[in-house]
């Protein structure tokens, strides 16, 4: 099955709620929050930790010189009563209740976040349109007093957070950095699914307390999108060029879009017009939106299927793409033929690889263990290539590698485990079908088919460095599926790999990720997801 080449607070729980409110994607600032709840002027969703109510302007030098992209503006909550408020559905109550319950009709009507207990967590209602406003392109609010905090053009802004519930801790200092789809659309038309927004990366700064007690201790924010060479040619042209992951994409030159506005319903293109824009297109928009990590002295944003976007540490203007200190290839697409032809004969877009958007941190060595993939198209060697490497903080120096092709893996896995000496990879049942993505009738994600009762399998890899190499083996698991891991260790008693997953259990569905679709994922779809314990036998293998 494999082919190997090796190459050698202390901190408030307030505090803490604020890092977890900015997560990967945006839908975590809105479940419960009710009012503007992607309004930059506070930091104030799920638990009011840091906000701000100070903010300066975001408009630079060259403002004049830049077009405004066509958007829909936000709407006020003081525009609305009781009756215009929908409570959403989700998947245990489909029909929700017509009217909001007194206590959550007052928080709404006050702007103020309600009172819960922890039994109170995931029983909780929500309101269809704070829930939708979450997904807004980042926009400066309506109801904001300055109308040019957010710049339209990068998404620029930066501002004091001044005012601060409870007291900063002594010890807690440093730059907390996010990213996740923040831009939503372009040209008035909005993208067919919300993870084919482009990358935004908010910036929190927490200097450490002054030496002279008489200063203030200022809490910065600061924001950019990640402007990929995709985004500045869309931007430029005013209207999508590139196809999506998630089904975006160009249409022919013969359909004008709607172009309602990029907060409101995506409009579906016809058949005749996404063939006519996309078929025989390949090379997938690079949205930079689904991680950053700040390693080696390096700020990058990362993407599941294309090169990295460095972005300046401190301005978060976009630097351009990464090539992780020599090990991947810019300007190629993750695809290697897989058989023996002379170099000459290959196309020069092809022989590239795309670089995993979790790489994960060693505790131990502060090394940052990642793995980049190329897809093997024939040959005896017909699968998945993957090279796994490990960087040192030292100028983001490749310390080893180790490169294995795993036969038959046709969609390169999202998420690894990472041990002592250990990773651990998790490929779902998962199948492409390339003839209608080909022809451009469907995007990348919904050209692949799932079989939610097949059991799917676990590769155990050695690490680079680990003190004892071995051969790549896999475990079968029972049918479910599965994004991310939470974390693995190796049991010092029997010596066995744990690692734990979150997940969907078996069903019939056969699209992936399809509940997501639309203006923005819809709860009453999404089933429920579960945390699984998966324990692996290195002597057995099982």
């Amino acid at each position: 099955m494999f082919t190997s080449s090796t190459s050698w607070h202390r901190g408030k729980l307030l505090i803490l709620c604020a890092i977890i409110v900015m997560q990967l994607y945006p839908c975590s600032v809105a479940f419960v929050h009710h009012g503007n709840s992607r309004s930059p002027h506070s930091l104030n969703s799920a638990a009011v930790a840091l906000h701000s109510t100070v903010s300066s302007s975001s408009s630079s030098s060259s403002e004049q010189q830049k077009q405004t992209p066509t958007s829909s503006p936000d709407t006020t909550r003081s525009t609305e009563t009781d009756d215009d408020l929908t409570i959403g559905p989700t998947l245990y109550n489909p029909i929700p209740p017509p009217d909001l319950p007194p206590h959550l009709a007052e928080s709404v009507r006050s702007n103020k976040h309600p009172v819960e207990s922890q039994s109170d967590l995931g029983r909780g209602q929500y309101l269809l349109e704070d829930w939708r406003r979450a997904w807004h392109t980042y926009e400066t609010p309506a109801d904001s007093d300055n109308p040019n905090l957010i710049d339209p053009y990068d998404g620029f802004a930066e501002y004091a957070i001044d005012e601060i519930d409870g007291t900063l801790p002594a010890d807690l200092s440093g730059v907390l950095y996010r990213n996740g789809p923040g831009k939503f659309g372009v040209g008035g038309e909005r993208v067919s699914h919300v993870l084919d927004g482009d990358g935004l990366i908010i910036q929190i700064s927490i200097p450490p307390p002054p030496a002279d007690k008489s200063q203030e201790r200022k809490v910065t924010f600061r924001s950019r999108f990640v402007e990929t060479k995709e985004f500045v040619e869309e931007r430029e042209a005013d209207k999508f060029l590139y196809r999506g992951t998630f089904g975006t994409g160009p249409r022919a030159t013969f359909d004008e879009p709607p172009r309602k506005g990029v907060n409101e319903d995506p409009s579906e293109p016809s058949l005749l017009s996404r063939v006519a824009g996309s078929a025989f297109k390949t090379d997938i928009k690079n949205n930079a939106n689904t991680q950053v990590i700040s390693f080696g002295g390096k700020v990058l944003a990362l993407f599941e299927a294309g090169l990295p976007y460095a972005v300046d540490p401190t301005t978060l203007e976009t630097i351009g793409e990464d090539d992780m200190g020599g090990t991947l290839s810019v300007g190629k697409l993750p695809v290697k033929i897989g058989l023996d032809i002379p170099q000459e004969y290959i196309p020069e877009n092809l022989g590239g690889a795309a670089h995993t958007a979790h790489p994960k941190m060693c505790p131990r060595t502060g090394r940052m263990v990642g793995w980049q993939w190329s897809q093997m198209m024939y040959g005896a060697e017909k699968g998945m290539e993957m090279t796994f490497t490990e960087w040192s903080s030292d100028g983001f120096e490749s310390v080893a590698s180790n490169t294995f092709t795993v036969a038959g893996c046709e969609l390169a896995p999202h998420d690894m485990v990472l041990t002592e000496s250990c990773i651990l990879l998790k490929v779902n049942s998962l199948s492409m079908e390339r003839t209608p993505f080909l022809l451009g009738l469907k995007g990348p994600a919904a050209s692949l088919k799932m079989d939610g009762r097949a059991p799917v399998k676990v590769f155990v890899f050695p690490r680079p460095t680990a003190s004892t190499q071995f051969e790549p083996y896999s475990v079968e698991v029972p049918a479910c599926f599965s994004i991310h891991f939470s974390h693995g260790y190796e049991d010092s008693d029997t010596g066995n790999i744990v690692s734990f997953f979150s997940g969907w259990p078996p069903s019939d569905s056969k699209e992936f990720l399809g509940a997501w679709g639309g203006f923005c994922p819809n709860f009453a779809d999404i089933p429920t997801t579960y945390i699984w314990r998966l324990e692996i036998d290195p002597s057995t293998k099982s």
